[in-house]
């Protein structure tokens, strides 16, 4: 296997695997205070290459996973103020020729849990305004992993990130929780690239510009 098919279903089995691996890890997490987002970067890039047998960076070899890539925007959105955005990991699709880009957010219920949630939005909005020919995208994601939610806050806190992004036409969302304990729950928000012929790409300029 040289990719994955989903983002989601990839990080629903990363997350499952706590509970079967490491079952001391959900109750330690969630007595935690703040931030670990860069931990769960990498315990989840290394669980790729571990479980699902995909290969980091080697030897001038790109590989099929890893970490901090700057992704092109697509510069045709009138409100775009950055040429690029760094995302925390990429993952080789399946079909070996696109990728899926991903940024990841750890907010806690907390004093800052606003901030990082507008946070997660505004990396949402990027996530679907990828430059998809030039970077080969097959989808562009925001993982967004909470800690110590309760059920209507968090449903409202991401019902925030979704409206910020505006209407997404080929979207997803999954949604779960962490097994063996309370108070952790995750969303992945996806949008899905189609492979660009010139018939889809006309209509994408048409609705940009």
């Amino acid at each position: 296997m040289t990719g994955i098919h989903n983002v989601a279903t990839a990080f629903r089995q990363f997350m499952q695997s706590w509970e079967h691996e490491r079952n001391y890890l959900p109750s330690s997490v969630s007595a935690l205070a703040n931030g670990f987002e860069g931990w769960l970067k990498f315990e989840f890039y290394f669980w790729l290459i571990r479980a699902r047998g995909l290969r980091g960076p080697h030897e001038g070899w790109q590989g099929d996973v890893g970490v901090e890539y700057k992704v092109a925007l697509d510069q045709r959105w009138a409100q775009m103020d950055i040429v690029t955005k760094q995302c925390d990991l990429w993952i080789r699709d399946h079909d070996e020729q696109r990728f899926h880009y991903i940024e990841l957010k750890a907010p806690f219920a907390n004093a800052n849990q606003g901030k990082m949630f507008e946070s997660a939005a505004r990396d949402y909005w990027y996530m679907t305004r990828l430059k998809a020919q030039a970077e080969k995208v097959a989808t562009g994601s925001v993982i967004i992993f909470g800690v110590n939610f309760d059920q209507a806050r968090w449903e409202r806190h991401l019902g925030r990130v979704e409206e910020y992004a505006g209407y997404v036409e080929h979207s997803s969302k999954a949604f779960g929780t962490v097994p063996g304990v309370q108070g952790l729950k995750w969303a992945v928000l996806t949008m899905h690239y189609a492979q660009m012929g010139p018939t889809l790409l006309a209509q994408i300029d048409a609705q940009v510009l």
